[in-house]
């Protein structure tokens, strides 16, 4: 088995636009986008530098095959890998050169012959990305992209990422999510808006079920608070402990895994049912963004 990895856009200064690029025909592993930029005055923060990227978008023939905002792939990166994405330069210099990558996975693992998007034609599969540029933070940016494929390879599946922005209910109690039916869904990302400040412990999602034809399963009672401490069980370290470090991007993510230990063994399958639903009750009344990610049969 071999593997090329291509760079496909190079030093691309960043404007306000949307970025289209066609990705190769082999089936792909994986992609990455790295975000260079400049200090102004001061460190620019995680958050600001993920601003340079509004979201990524990756379609076959139109079709969704991932998409996500860049603060929940980051979010994902931290899940999928095991650990958070290497920021560079993190010094309070002005000027300090800073770089971010993130990696786009179309497998739960990369590099996986068995589990990546299949071949396709040319100009079938396309990537979008849509930038802008916050130059208070941070300037002189540029976007390179690159991807990983694997020539010969036979994929019988491929992660599909899907976002679901869920509005705001009419109040707090209970608030229900129609997910996708027809394939295995490995986690299901919630990157809540509300969590607790000073004085409070309030969550905008306060607790979380999955019902399967009206019945809980698997997430039967789930609260905020201790799907955060699934954190230590899948990255390496916590990304800060005291003030001056600030907050960690994903203090607001929770995940509701079905692939908890990476076998594939508890992966749930929605094909053969009629409904399949998160019951989220709401801590707050406020929109909540979900990542959907599917293993998909590959054909």
């Amino acid at each position: 088995m071999e593997f090329n990895r291509q760079n496909l856009l190079r030093d691309h200064t960043t404007a306000t636009e949307t970025i289209e690029l066609d990705l190769p025909i082999d089936p792909l592993s994986h992609v990455l986008i790295a975000m260079d930029a400049y200090n102004v005055t001061d460190e620019a923060t995680l958050a600001e530098l993920l601003a340079f990227v509004n979201w990524v978008d990756i379609a076959r023939k139109g079709v969704t095959v991932f998409h996500a905002q860049s603060e929940d792939l980051y979010a994902m990166n931290c899940r999928h890998f095991g650990h958070y994405p290497e920021l560079t330069g993190k010094l309070a210099t002005d000027n300090e050169a800073r770089n971010l990558c993130l990696i786009v996975p179309l497998g739960r693992r990369v590099f996986d012959p068995t589990e990546c998007h299949p071949a396709t034609k040319r100009g079938e599969l396309v990537l979008r990305i849509n930038t802008t540029v916050p130059a208070a933070s941070a300037d002189e940016s540029t976007i390179n992209v690159e991807c990983v494929s694997l020539p010969g390879a036979t994929p019988t599946a491929y992660l599909k990422t899907t976002e679901y922005v869920i509005g705001a209910p009419a109040g707090t109690g209970n608030n229900f999510i129609d997910l996708p039916l027809g394939n295995k869904i490995v986690r299901v990302q919630l990157r809540l808006t509300t969590i607790p400040t000073t004085s409070s412990h309030t969550y905008g999602v306060d607790l979380a079920t999955v019902l399967v034809d009206n019945n809980e399963s698997g997430y039967v009672s789930a609260r905020a608070q201790c799907l955060q401490a699934d954190h230590g069980l899948v990255i390496d370290h916590q990304h800060g402990s005291i003030a001056a470090q600030g907050v960690d991007q994903i203090d607001n993510v929770v995940w509701l895994d079905f692939d908890p230990v990476n076998d594939g063994q508890f992966l749930l399958d929605t094909e053969g049912h009629e409904s399949v639903q998160l019951r989220l009750e709401m801590g707050v009344a406020e929109a909540t963004t979900a990542l959907i990610h599917e293993l998909v049969t590959a054909g």
